[in-house]
């Protein structure tokens, strides 16, 4: 019992210092952000500016000061189009060094409870996991925001644009008006082309930062219609109505894989839920399974087992409309 206590104890205090963690360089970053993406249309921040940003807000961030040792390291352009398609202020070598405290808090956690050395491999794999699949969550959250705020948005475009007003204004309006991700990124647009930048290579870069189907349809139409012509409001309004469908289509799918979805995470935990229980009421009924090369192998292949069937079953309930 005290030992379950203890890891209710850490895991709350390591849930805690997650999210101030990301709230505090959320908020300092802020303005830095916005003043560099008004003044660079590129934007890729040397060495010189990263260490200044640290000293006006960040200085004393742990994460920001672990981020220091990993600036050596190449990251993929992947993970930088992942954290900001996620919306997040972090540089990828912050993301890495929030990854590295995650795992070595896991490897705190599994230490107390005197477990297994197996526990600690897979605590650590886990921990290291775990702020990946949190910012995925966050970039998918951000990009079904998306699809719904297209509606509205086109809907406002093209109001603003029968009423006289030009492309651009009717851009800047849906950038005051509209909340992230979409009122931010058409800001930025008008910003790159008040400095110069042809509006369809700045259209097509925020199709690059949201890689979301109906607005990348949306941009090819606008960027034809610029070309051969045409009145742009009733192309606005007949692609909002294209959309709408699409969302209504969207929505009465989701209300029938609900049950899918919620059986699969129900079929795939149970499994991990009992052993668990077990391990804790009755560790010697359960401790064959660590201790003999039998019991590794039967381990293992149930996790892959279950790894396999929820693939599968997200496969079934994963319907592209």
């Amino acid at each position: 019992m005290n030992d379950l206590v203890i890891l209710f104890i850490l895991v709350i205090l390591f849930c805690v210092s997650f999210y101030f963690i990301f709230s505090n360089i959320s908020k300092n970053r802020k303005m830095d952000r916005r003043t560099r993406d008004y003044l660079k249309v590129n934007e890729k921040v040397t060495n010189e500016e990263e260490e200044e940003t640290n000293k006006k807000g960040l200085g004393k961030s742990y994460v920001s000061i672990l981020s220091k040792a990993f600036r050596w390291i190449p990251y993929s352009k992947k993970t930088e189009k992942l954290l900001q398609q996620a919306g997040t202020d972090m540089t990828p070598a912050e993301f890495f060094a929030l990854r590295i405290s995650a795992a070595g808090a896991s490897v705190i956690v599994v230490y107390f409870l005197n477990a297994h050395w197996i526990w600690m491999i897979v605590g650590t794999l886990i921990g290291f996991l775990i702020p990946s699949i949190i910012v995925r969550r966050q970039r998918k959250k951000r990009l079904d925001l998306l699809t719904y705020q297209l509606v509205e948005t086109l809907g406002t475009m093209a109001n603003s644009l029968r009423a006289g007003f030009s492309f651009m204004q009717a851009m800047k309006m849906v950038s005051d008006e509209m909340p992230d991700p979409i009122g931010p990124e058409f800001g930025r647009v008008v910003r790159e082309t008040s400095l110069g930048v042809p509006v369809e290579d700045s259209l097509k870069k925020m199709v690059e930062r949201l890689p979301n189907t109906e607005l990348d349809v949306i941009v090819q139409g606008i960027i034809a219609q610029r070309e051969s012509g045409g009145n742009l409001a009733e192309l606005l309004l007949a692609m909002e109505e294209t959309i709408r469908g699409r969302v209504r289509v969207l929505e009465e799918l989701n209300t029938l894989v609900a049950q899918g979805k919620l059986s699969s995470w129900i079929i795939t935990a149970l499994p991990i839920a009992l052993a668990t229980f077990i391990y804790f009421t009755n560790p010697d009924y359960l401790s064959i399974m660590f201790e003999h090369p039998l019991g590794w192998f039967l381990s293992i292949s149930a996790l892959i087992s279950i790894f396999i069937g929820w693939l599968f079953i997200q496969k079934v309930i994963k319907i592209e409309v």
